[in-house]
């Protein structure tokens, strides 16, 4: 037998490598134009996106709806008015919260830690007063009005979770046990309260947009790989234990991806018929308001299967100019995500737009038969006052992101035209810049202990069985007091060589001065000491760097003075050592920008954290 390569099989080897190669050149660059462009124009887009989705989905809601009205006795104009009223609430609630809301005001955890109780409340008030429409318990009345709390919990949920990894550090040090508490704790226990609440109304379908948006930001945190196998493997059985526990489900599942059959039952008909949709509206469609699936062939022509509406009216270029809207959400977000210095930004950038891309994705693919009927209601479009409220706020947070945002410097930038809006986004990007530069500064005194970790919780935990008492013989958990230990059993052992100040006695035997301990053979490598410095008075627009590099500053010391009250001469030293004003004097050395040239393509979103790191 021939085991050699055939030049066929080599070929077809080096094409596909050269096509890897290819692809991954062409997203570099295109993540390095879009990480040095100028975010004046995203506000714009985002806006006219938006308005433009809202107002074409309460026309499609219009024709979609108005056949079924009429048909149970009521106005054709009854479900797009109100479709309209919530149109109009959501774009003002965009527009404010993108240009009149300071990302401050709900930046901090303690506003978002009262924006979840309030979820959390409005969650559990539907397993009691709640209503039940198509098997889910998911809707509460409130002042005659129906409203879906788990719908409004999705961008709380999000901008909580941007807030938790924001303030976490480092998630990937450690042993499994480790890392796996500080990835998992506290974003589990707020995650996995919301999510138990919205199952216990049997809604699958916003469950899996949930998880959706959390794995995403989960990603963009960079966990360790065995991290990354638990919640893959703990996915896995979560699936399968919802999807064995109800006939209804392995039924659908079963149905959508039998290839090999024909489905004819009931559970088919809403799947078949929105495949007889899009077939009938072919390239330019049968015509707005000429639907024939709508008159009752179709359920939830206006709702979940409002695509299969949309293709048949105005054809696939109706469909493609959909899809395009929603692309231009993408980019935009994208645009953001490159530019920004802030982690929160970030990592709320991703959440929000994986939560409405991802939606929109799930919704096409459940309408050509890709996936299984879940019931995900289609973005801006789909029926429904309390989803398009929620998305219009999700997009307006985008748009105060875009305006507010810290940037990443770029060499040559031209800052344009000033006006009145422009100052007034700057003075708010500083005061952020400001906010943003102390968090940094904190994570980058300490990464690894940061946030919720296994060693603080174990020592909580021995703390209370022991009754408040210190652990015996000195037992600690935390990491960064081994590495103490060892570094101060090294320096008892290795005389150290000490900075010697203006005004001190030479040092004898002719030592060298040396300001840095000396390094030790400990198995990893020891972290520099950093000073804590005060983050400057007048922070620069976009001088706050996402990995947070800190300066040591040294403080200014006087030379001693003698008897007779005058000061003695300092003698010169060997080594001149290089003295930094002192702290609160008026020449505190400022964190200078860093700037740097067109920033280098990212291999993946995932790596978006680690953007301000590039080398010059």
């Amino acid at each position: 037998m021939n085991l050699t390569a055939s030049p066929s099989s080599k070929n077809q080897q080096s094409r596909l490598g050269g096509l890897i190669t290819k692809v991954r050149d062409i997203w570099e660059q295109a993540q390095t134009r879009l990480g040095s462009m100028v975010l004046t124009d995203v506000p714009i887009v985002l806006s006219v996106a938006a308005f433009v989705l809202s107002i074409f989905g309460v026309m499609m809601v219009l024709s979609a709806s108005s056949v079924e009205q009429i048909s149970v006795g009521h106005t054709p104009y009854g479900q797009a008015s109100t479709q309209g009223v919530f149109a109009a609430v959501g774009i003002l609630l965009m527009l404010i919260v993108g240009f009149l809301v300071p990302v401050r005001f709900y930046r901090p955890p303690l506003a978002l830690n009262l924006a979840m109780l309030v979820v959390v409340a409005l969650l559990v008030a539907v397993m009691f007063f709640g209503s039940v429409v198509n098997g889910n318990r998911n809707w509460l009345n409130v002042f005659g009005f129906s409203m879906q709390p788990s719908e409004f919990a999705k961008p709380v949920m999000i901008l909580w979770l941007a807030s938790v990894y924001s303030r976490q550090g480092r998630i990937d040090r450690g042993t499994t046990g480790q890392a796996l508490y500080k990835a998992l704790f506290p974003a589990i226990l707020g995650f996995g309260l919301v999510v138990a609440l919205i199952l216990a109304g049997h809604d699958a379908g916003t469950v899996l947009i949930y998880v959706m948006f959390f794995g995403a930001i989960f990603m963009a945190a960079r966990p360790s790989p065995s991290t990354v196998r638990i919640g893959i493997v703990a996915l896995l059985i979560g699936a399968l234990a919802l999807v064995v526990t109800s006939p209804n489900r392995i039924e659908r599942i079963l149905n959508t991806f039998s290839f090999w059959s024909e489905c004819q039952e009931a559970t088919c008909d809403q799947a078949n018929s929105g495949l007889a949709a899009l077939a009938t509206g072919g390239f330019w469609g049968v015509g707005l308001g000429q639907s024939r699936q709508k008159y009752n062939y179709l359920p939830e022509a206006h709702n979940d299967y409002i695509f299969a509406v949309i293709g048949e009216e105005l054809g696939l270029v109706g469909a493609v100019a959909l899809i395009l809207l929603y692309a231009a959400l993408i980019y935009c977000s994208m645009r953001i995500l490159l530019r920004s210095s802030d982690l929160f930004i970030r990592y709320a950038t991703i959440g929000i737009i994986t939560w409405i891309a991802g939606q929109a994705l799930l919704n096409i693919s459940m309408v050509v038969g890709i996936m299984p009927v879940i019931g995900v209601p289609l973005p801006f479009i789909s029926a429904g006052g309390s989803s398009l409220v929620s998305v219009l706020f999700g997009v307006g947070v985008l748009i105060a992101f875009a305006r507010q945002t810290p940037l990443n410097p770029i060499v040559g930038e031209r800052t344009g035209l000033v006006n009145a809006k422009k100052q007034k986004d700057d003075a708010r990007r500083v005061a952020l810049g400001r906010v943003v530069a102390r968090e940094q500064i904190a994570l980058a005194k300490d990464p690894d202990g940061a946030g919720w970790t296994l060693e603080k919780f174990l020592d909580r935990w021995n703390a209370l069985v022991d009754g408040g008492k210190a652990r015996p013989n000195g037992k600690s958990h935390n990491r960064s007091q081994g590495k103490a230990s060892a570094l101060g059993a090294s320096q008892a052992s290795v005389p150290r060589q000490q900075t010697r100040r203006p005004g001190q006695a030479p040092v004898p035997g002719g030592q060298k001065l040396a300001t840095t301990a000396p390094r030790l053979n400990t198995g990893e490598p020891l972290r520099p000491q950093r000073t804590q410095q005060k983050p400057p008075a007048s922070y620069q627009s976009g001088s706050v760097q996402a990995s947070g590099s800190v300066q040591a500053s040294g403080s200014a010391t006087r030379p001693p003075a003698n008897a007779e009250g005058t000061t003695a001469p300092a003698p010169k030293p060997q080594h001149q050592v290089k003295q930094a004003p002192a702290e609160g004097s008026a020449h505190v050395q400022r964190l200078a920008p860093q700037e740097r040239k067109v920033p280098q393509g990212l291999r993946t979103i995932r790596k978006a954290r680690d953007l301000p790191n590039h080398k010059k």
